[in-house]
């Protein structure tokens, strides 16, 4: 039995689903359990026995989080640490997701597991400080850091860019910083992999789309193929532009690409490029027409 943590998100969802077509029975709790009341997450436990932990669980505001400090480490520091606690009493493998925030953004290569972290934003420092809690309290770990990432369910950068090209002339998307798109649906199956390996190569790993793109290099693929699929009716000139004439309360990393020789090695899988995937996302989504 996998015990889903936030469930209703994003990556939530997209895991519930995965694991129904895979056969793979779980439960799920979202905001009627609260990761910060340990009784809740003991009672829980109690009532379905879980033999994994998957925390999808966050704070995700991440311009908020600069105002809601105390709220977003409450959420991606203690609720960590809470959940770890439950594993670590089960003695089950926690698997919990975290972000490229955690690095600084100064690299000029892809970013391997051991490179130096250095957070620039509250949101960065509280998934940090999330990671740490979760290595402290249980060996039986898996941190799995990803970025960009996109999917069906929940607003996300696709559907933001879909309604902005299908309400406007025209559009600017910062150029200046770079990454790779993950498909949430990708990542689910890793988690399956996993799971259902019954890995304990336990520890921390990257995962993403393969190659590299800026987010205006991301808009531009999203348009081609809003227009290709006839998900766009509408014209619309994507120009590119620097972060500096977005400016916003938390600071992005201006390089968020992830090195994913690690899990490749361990799990043997083939990580497609983000183009295919995204394109692999505009065929299986049920993606509204002009209603994105």
């Amino acid at each position: 039995m996998i015990w889903i943590i936030g469930n209703q998100g994003m990556l939530g969802k997209e895991l519930s689903r995965y694991f129904d077509e895979a056969g793979l029975p779980h439960v799920g709790s979202d905001r009627e359990i609260s990761i910060l009341e340990p009784s809740a997450l003991r009672n829980f436990t109690k009532k379905h026995r879980p033999d994994w932990i998957v925390n999808c669980s966050a704070y995700t505001a991440v311009d908020k989080a600069e105002e809601e400090e105390s709220a977003a480490f409450a959420l991606n520091r203690d609720g960590p640490a809470n959940i770890a606690e439950a594993a670590a009493d089960l003695n089950v493998p926690l698997i919990h997701i975290s972000t490229d925030y955690v690095f600084d953004g100064s690299s000029a290569e892809p970013l391997a597991e051991d490179a130096a972290t250095g957070p620039q934003s509250v949101y960065g420092r509280s998934k940090l400080a999330g990671e740490e809690a979760v290595r402290k309290i249980t060996e039986r770990h898996f941190i799995m850091r990803t970025a960009w990432l996109y999917g069906e369910f929940g607003s996300n950068f696709v559907y933001t860019m879909l309604k902005l090209m299908e309400s406007r002339d025209s559009i600017k998307v910062v150029d200046d910083q770079k990454g790779s798109p993950t498909w949430a649906r990708e990542l689910a199956l890793l988690i399956s992999v996993i799971i259902g390996s019954g890995s304990t190569a336990y520890g921390t790993y990257h995962f993403s789309g393969e190659g590299e793109c800026s987010w205006y290099g991301f808009a531009r693929e999203i348009y081609r193929l809003g227009r290709e699929k006839g998900v766009l009716t509408s014209e619309c000139e994507i120009n590119p532009c620097p972060s500096s004439e977005f400016p916003t309360p938390a600071r992005r990393p201006r390089y968020s690409l992830l090195c994913k020789e690690k899990v490749k090695r361990e799990y043997g899988l083939e990580i497609p490029d983000w183009k295919d995937s995204l394109a692999e996302f505009f065929s299986f989504a049920d993606i509204p027409l002009n209603a994105v």
